[in-house]
C-alpha cells in the first residue's frame, strides 16, 4: 500500500492548499518490518515524540491467528508491507487496542488531520466482530472519544461484500453513514477544526460532517483501532482483520496573512 490510493493523494493535495495553512507533521507511521513478525512500534525521526502503543499479546506463536503482525500487501507493489490487526476470541471486556499518538501539542484553535490507508477483510467461517476506529484528545483510552466509527459486516447493504459504517459523536448520537467495499484498499481522512468545533470525515467513499464538543482541547491527538469482544457473534456480522498503512497526523496553522 506504499503506492498511495487516489483518495489519499487527493487528501494530501487538499491539505496542502487548505486555507493557506502550513501543515506540521505530528505523526508518521509505516510498517517495513520483516513479514510475519510483530511490528517495531518505535517511531524514529521527525516528528519527535510520536508513538504507537499496543495492549495485546506480542507473541506470534500461531502465525495465522497473531493479533498484530506485518504482512505482504496483496494490493501493493512487490515488497510493499502493511500491518494486520486480527480479531480473535478474548475474555477481556475490551479487546486489545492499537493506538497511534501524535507528538504533544500546546497550540489551540487550529486544524488537526488524520490520514491512513486500510483494507477490510474477513476470516472465512471463523468468528468475527465489530471494529472500532476512535479519535481522542489525549493518549488515555476512555469512553469519551471525540468521534468514533463502527465497522461491521453489512446485512442490509449493496451485497455480501460490503461493510456498514456508523459514526458516533460525543454525547451518544449515532447514525449509519453508508457502506464500504471489503477487500479493496480505501483511504481514511478525519479533519478536526478547533476554530469552528466542526469535524469532517471521509472513509473510503463514505462522508460525514458534524459538531465537536465545545470543550474539545487536543493536547495529544490519538487514533485507536480495536475490536468489540462483547456480544461476540458467529461468522455473519463483524469482520476478522483490518490492514493499516501510511498513518499520518498533521497540525494545520492558518496563515495570518
Amino acid at each position: 500500500m506504499k503506492t498511495k490510493t487516489l483518495l489519499t493523494f487527493i487528501f494530501s493535495l487538499f491539505l496542502f492548499v487548505l486555507c493557506g495553512c502550513a501543515n506540521q507533521p505530528l505523526l508518521r507511521a509505516n510498517f517495513d518490518d520483516t513479514v510475519g513478525t510483530f511490528p517495531d512500534l518505535t517511531l524514529a525521526g521527525d516528528p519527535a515524540g510520536d508513538e504507537i502503543t499496543w495492549t495485546g499479546s506480542t507473541a506470534n506463536s500461531s502465525a495465522s491467528l497473531a493479533p498484530l503482525k506485518v504482512i505482504n500487501d496483496p494490493n501493493g507493489e512487490s515488497g510493499d508491507k502493511i500491518l494486520r490487526l486480527f480479531y480473535h476470541m478474548s475474555e477481556q471486556p475490551i479487546a486489545p487496542y492499537l493506538g497511534f499518538h501524535a507528538r504533544p501539542t500546546t497550540e489551540t484553535n487550529n486544524i488537526y488531520s488524520v490520514l491512513w490507508d486500510g483494507v477490510v477483510e474477513y476470516p472465512g467461517n471463523r468468528n468475527s466482530q465489530r471494529l472500532w476506529i476512535e479519535f481522542y484528545e489525549s493518549v488515555q483510552w476512555h469512553t469519551r472519544s471525540l468521534i468514533k466509527l463502527s465497522i461491521q459486516r453489512a446485512t442490509d447493504g449493496p451485497g455480501q461484500d460490503w461493510s456498514s459504517v456508523t459514526i458516533y459523536e460525543r454525547g451518544g448520537t449515532s447514525r449509519q453513514i453508508g457502506f464500504i467495499r471489503n477487500n479493496l484498499p480505501h483511504a481514511g481522512l478525519v479533519i478536526l477544526n478547533l476554530e469552528t468545533y466542526k469535524y469532517s470525515l471521509l472513509f473510503g467513499g463514505v462522508t460525514a460532517t458534524g459538531d465537536l464538543a465545545s470543550d474539545t482541547n487536543i493536547n495529544r491527538l490519538s487514533l485507536y483501532f480495536h475490536y468489540d469482544t462483547q456480544d461476540v457473534q458467529g461468522s455473519s456480522p463483524g469482520l476478522g482483520s483490518y490492514s493499516i498503512d501510511d498513518v499520518k497526523m498533521l497540525l494545520s496553522i492558518p496563515d495570518e496573512d
